[in-house]
């Protein structure tokens, strides 16, 4: 079993999320890709997850955040 770690994404729920135009912009300051992913981007991941090219990859979490992840926050 793999899982997907996505940064936020502006999606209409989040729209519901009070503050969320702030995170989606504190995550283009300091992601190293300098902005937020979408959705494609996520079903992407998916998609080489559940395809062929990942079919030995096990026990992941692959991270979709632009590379926020990285910067130790």
């Amino acid at each position: 079993m793999n899982a997907i770690s996505a940064g936020p994404i502006k999606t209409l729920a989040a729209s519901g999320i009070s503050g969320f135009t702030s995170i989606l912009q504190q995550y283009r300051d300091r992601a190293p890709l300098r902005r937020t992913v979408d959705t494609a981007e996520v079903a992407d991941a998916a998609m080489f997850l559940l395809g062929p090219a990942g079919r030995a990859v096990t026990a992941e979490v692959l991270m979709v955040d632009a590379g926020f992840h990285a910067m130790g926050m």
